[in-house]
């Protein structure tokens, strides 16, 4: 791939302009709406990327970190990282994806400036352990009792998420640092495929109120005295916990080991906040549905939105310094050229000019398109099934 600098980039435009690129406001601004102008008008093939899904694909678990470079909804697929057969996946609205769940269906799901991928994938990996439900005190075996400040301990059977229930508490007027939950007594089960690899442990967590609420640990193991210890202060989708429920992973990697747990005959789990010794006196709050799962690494491959890289790698939107170069090839180059010399030319008043390359511009993007047809995926609607009596 060829290498164009901003530097490079300045120096074409100002001879498009006869020189009078002194006479721009700012010219690295008008660059650079020169460039995003043609990297959203265009799917260059040099702007494809791929990187790793987070988390990885698991089976029934619907919410993806997006790219923060991601191009409007411009993904070109999913594909393992393994040797495992690639899978079609349908892009469809938000609103379908919740309401009819398709396997092999994707959508992005934006709300207050996050922008979410959903996937519902059929990929044949374990659907895993359910360890404890939630939909009673005594669920998985043994009996749930407090953590910390968690008080009032009961089942919910209104609010809840899987099964029949969920496991509701409230936080008292201790004024420790910590509330949830723990069982020292669940029914003995193998956990040792699920660590040191691709696995985790989920749960749905309901949160009355984030003021004051700084993360949420899990212990795991065969008894309070020997466990592994995860903390987390993000959902699994990499989002900020919010009020409401939120899906909760714990990657089973990277652990803080007490004592000695014994994989095979795991039966303690304890799931409690860190919070602020003020945070006192506050109700229902939920867990819901322990469970173990092992995902598959798959990558995402999108368009990208980011024109440039600085010298040291790093995509950007925008370039900020001269050393900044393209992420785009000759015939790209030529096209960005064109977009660029349109909006300088036109402010510095030289409207043949202007003319001239918005013509060209429109010229070179048909006969690029023509050459590189866009792989990103169009959406699909399926508004109602009919089906024969």
């Amino acid at each position: 791939m060829a290498t164009y600098t901003y530097a490079q980039l300045k120096s074409r435009i100002n001879s498009k302009i006869k020189g009078k690129i002194g006479i721009l406001i700012d010219a690295r601004e008008t660059l650079n709406e020169g460039v995003r102008q043609a990297v959203f008008d265009i799917d260059f093939v040099s702007m494809r990327r791929r990187t790793a899904l987070t988390p990885n694909l698991f089976r029934k678990v619907f919410e993806y970190a997006a790219p923060t470079d991601i191009k409007n909804y411009g993904i070109i697929g999913i594909e393992p990282q393994t040797d495992r057969a690639l899978r079609e996946y349908i892009l469809v609205p938000s609103e379908q994806f919740y309401r009819r769940q398709d396997p092999n269906t994707i959508a992005f799901d934006d709300a207050d400036m996050v922008t979410k991928i959903l996937v519902n994938t059929d990929q044949p990996n374990d659907l895993g352990i359910m360890v404890a439900p939630l939909d009673t005190t005594t669920s998985g075996g043994g009996t749930w009792q407090a953590v910390g400040d968690g008080t009032n301990i009961r089942a919910d059977s209104d609010n809840f998420v899987r099964e029949n229930g969920s496991l509701r508490w409230d936080i008292g007027s201790g004024a420790t640092t910590t509330a949830g939950v723990k069982n020292t007594s669940l029914n003995s089960f193998d956990a040792s495929d699920y660590f040191g690899g691709n696995g985790a442990l989920f749960v749905w967590v309901w949160i009355t109120s984030t003021t004051n609420l700084t993360n949420f640990i899990l212990r795991i193991g065969s008894s309070e005295a020997n466990y592994y210890q995860k903390t987390i202060t993000a959902a699994s989708d990499g989002t900020t916990f919010k009020a409401g429920w939120n899906l909760l992973r714990f990657d089973l990697s990277s652990l803080t080991t007490t004592g000695t747990p014994d994989e095979d005959a795991f039966t303690f789990i304890s799931l409690y906040m860190t919070k602020t010794a003020g945070k006192i006196n506050e109700t229902d709050y939920r867990f819901d549905s322990i469970i173990l799962k092992r995902g598959e690494p798959n990558n995402l491959v999108y368009q990208s939105s980011y024109g440039w890289q600085s010298s040291g790698g790093t995509y950007k939107q925008d370039s900020t310094a001269d050393s900044d170069y393209l992420n785009c090839d000759s015939d790209e180059y030529n096209i960005i050229i064109d977009k660029c010399a349109e909006l300088a030319a036109d402010e510095v008043d030289e409207d043949s000019i202007s003319e001239k390359y918005a013509s060209k511009y429109k010229t070179d993007k048909r006969s690029y398109e023509l050459q590189h047809p866009s792989e990103v995926k169009s959406m699909i609607s399926t508004y109602a099934d009919f089906k024969r009596t």
